[in-house]
């Protein structure tokens, strides 16, 4: 099955987070739908659209919207899934609701999105596990260079958890300085 438009994607641990693993025991911490933060966001690519001639292909990895997996109640009380769902664990996904894949064991980002590492305020002054406001080091990109400290504009980045590392998740266009400061 192929779609005109859209990604077909399958999530790849279930539709939420699994919750904490101590010990070989999971624990789940799921305990509302709401958060999306609890949304899994990881997916395998089932099939491409059909004029699609990226690099994203069948069988890759791919990081995509908080709102694809997602369900919640609607007028009725009734438990729904997202608009995403077409049946059982497959889902569409349209090119700007996908944001990264991984070719060759390496993430690259998709279309004009970036990654960015958020700068611990510990690491410039004396105040720990505070994060300083944005600001990061670029992480995934395909318009900046890797590595390099920036400058975002504010209510740009979303939260992403990625190889067990929180990233921020914005556009290029949202990065307003580019190597003014060092980390």
């Amino acid at each position: 099955m192929r779609a005109p438009e859209s990604f077909i994607v399958s999530p790849l641990e279930g539709r939420y987070n699994r919750g904490m693993e101590v010990d070989g025991v999971v624990f789940g911490t799921v305990t509302s739908i709401e958060d999306a933060k609890d949304v899994s966001k990881r997916a395998v690519v089932v099939s491409v659209p059909l004029n699609y001639k990226g690099e994203i292909s069948e069988g890759d990895e791919v990081i995509v919207h908080h709102n694809i997996f997602r369900s919640y109640y609607n007028q009725q009380s009734k438990l729904t899934n997202s608009r995403a769902h077409l049946y059982d664990d497959l889902y569409q996904v349209i090119p700007e609701e996908l944001f990264l894949y991984r070719k060759n064991d390496r993430w690259i980002p998709n279309l004009d999105f970036c990654f960015v590492k958020p700068v611990d305020r510990d690491n410039i002054s004396k105040l720990s596990g505070l994060k300083l406001p944005h600001t990061g080091i670029v992480v995934y990109s395909n318009k900046h260079k890797t590595k390099d400290p920036i400058g975002f504009t504010p209510e740009s980045e979303y939260e992403v958890v990625i190889d067990d590392e929180i990233l921020y998740r914005m556009r290029d266009c949202d990065v307003s300085i580019y190597d003014r400061f060092t980390v």
